[in-house]
């Protein structure tokens, strides 16, 4: 688990105290569904700042939220078909930024995000508990382009020891 998703925990127990399990599964789900939406909202911007295109309105409506018995007391959050199993920012902005790219694939037929040395379509990775968009050409098998989310990009590029430019 993430140190987030640690430091969220024990933030519950220190407002919380003890809690049931149905509790706490009604947190946790709740919070990862309100990161969803929020993430969202954090990818619907990067496609229209960078192609002009918008991803809502009825041909697009991908976060869902639903109970199961199956699954106990807690709820489910999806993105399109992928589950979304925990309130880390990083895993819920690396599913909600895979969703939305297959969207513009499908819906509009363009490649988002490209890389801007390779042309290549970039695909999401994890770098310091950061989502971010990774191109797999060049020499080395792959460079991290830059962070999923914005405010966390410059941190991850200037100390990524993946992105090196070509020699």
């Amino acid at each position: 688990m993430s140190e987030e998703v640690l430091t969220w925990m024990s933030e519950v127990h220190d407002e919380f105290g003890e809690i049931s399990g149905d509790e706490f599964c009604e947190l946790w789900t709740t919070r990862t569904f309100s990161m969803a939406r929020s993430a969202l909202e954090v990818i619907q911007k990067s496609v229209f700042d960078e192609t002009g295109k918008r991803v809502d309105g009825e041909e697009f409506c991908y976060v869902n939220y639903f109970r199961d018995p199956e699954f106990g007391p807690a709820g489910v959050v999806r993105f399109k078909s992928a589950e979304v199993s925990t309130p880390d920012w990083a895993e819920v902005l690396g599913v909600v930024a895979e969703g939305v790219q297959e969207f513009v694939m499908d819906y509009y037929a363009t490649v988002w995000p490209a890389c801007g040395r390779h042309s290549f379509g970039l695909h999401v990775d994890y770098f310091d508990e950061t989502a971010v968009w990774k191109c797999n050409g060049g020499p080395e098998g792959g460079h991290v382009v830059r962070a999923l989310d914005p405010s966390a990009d410059r941190s991850v590029v200037r100390s990524s020891t993946i992105d090196r430019p070509p020699v």
